[in-house]
This record gives structure tokens, sequence and C-alpha cells, in this order.
């Protein structure tokens, strides 16, 4: 089997500590916004990308419907985050992925692969 995260803990040679921490997130998937906090670690917050011409939200998606290990439907935006800790790093105003991860045992579960499906539209 292999999904997503055996794909890039593939690419790791060093671990960090297992931190069991409380995880504060807030995400509304159609208005492409979402906040997530781990207090003392992780702050990141994400929003669509804004049309420079008439000021209103920018509509990006894109559509996996095969050949992917990490979704099948996606919406973009923009996102700031900033990690402390031995895993240290800060990014602004770069892309945000909008998706709902849905795996089981054998990996990536494909049935719904429109957003507007899990939302119940």
């Amino acid at each position: 089997m292999s999904n997503v995260f055996s794909v890039f803990a593939s690419t790791c040679s060093e671990f960090c500590e297992t931190l069991f921490l409380p995880i504060d997130i807030e995400a509304d998937l159609e208005g492409r916004t979402a906040r997530v906090e781990i207090p003392g670690i992780l702050k990141s917050k994400a929003g669509p990308k804004i049309n420079e011409f008439t000021g209103e939200p920018f509509h990006i998606a894109l559509a996996r419907p095969s050949g992917s290990f990490e979704f099948t439907y996606a919406e973009l935006g923009l996102g700031t985050t900033s990690v402390t800790g031995d895993m240290a790093m800060a990014f602004e105003d770069t892309w945000a992925l909008f998706c709902i991860h849905h795996f089981n045992q054998d990996g990536l579960v494909r049935e719904r692969s429109r957003l507007t499906a899990w939302l119940g539209a």
C-alpha cells in the first residue's frame, strides 16, 4: 500500500519527536477559508485568491480523477504559515490547497470526486 503519508515519509532521513497537542481548526471549504493553530508550534491561515480586477474571490480548482495519491478534487487559494521548534519555517501568501482527504487501509478513496458532494450540495 502507498498513500501520501508513506510517500512523504520515504523522503525523510530524520524524524522529529511526536507531539500530542491540541489542534484548533476552523475551515469553510466552500468559501475557501481556513485557520489552524497548534499553540506554541504552528499558526496558519488561508483564503481564496482575489481577482485583481473585480476584487472578488477567484475560483480555481483541480480535478484529478486518476493518477493521484493525494486527492481527487481540490480548490486553490493563498496561505500563510509559521512553524516554530524542530521544523521552523514560514511562508506568506503561498499556495494553499483546500480538499478533503478520504483514505482507508488501501489509500485514497475516489468515490466522490467533487468537494460539493462532501458538503451535501
